[in-house]
């Protein structure tokens, strides 16, 4: 059977979604669509982040995964507007931008992200 959801991921997208699902912490996940009826954060623009994650402890993570070819102005206004809505939704929302190997200022490598929601 196949599942839009997940059939459609690229590589990196599912090494993290294989990583996070080995997770003991990880309640739930959902792969958010990029268009109507998804999870959107909108403001300058509209960014529908690629995971939504929920942690043992109801913390509720936004995940956008990015190509190491996506260190852009693109990815720097959705990395702001991410970071702005989870200082803005409360202590247990949290949204992260990830790369693989390249990086921007605030993003995370695959590696430090798993570390990181293994803490959540």
């Amino acid at each position: 059977m196949i599942n839009p959801y997940i059939d459609n991921l690229n590589s990196l997208e599912n090494r993290l979604l294989t990583e996070i699902v080995s997770l003991d912490n990880i309640k739930w996940w959902h792969r958010n669509k990029d268009m109507k009826p998804g999870f959107c954060i909108n403001a300058f623009i509209n960014h529908y982040p690629d995971f939504i994650i929920c942690t043992e402890h109801e913390n509720i993570i936004m995940v956008e995964v990015k190509g190491d070819d996506r260190t852009n102005d693109d990815s720097k206004a959705k990395l702001k507007l991410g970071s702005k809505w989870a200082d803005k939704a409360g202590d247990k929302y949290f949204y992260f931008m990830v790369f693989e190997n390249s990086k921007i200022e605030g993003s995370l490598l695959v590696d430090k992200f798993i570390d990181t929601i293994k803490e959540l």
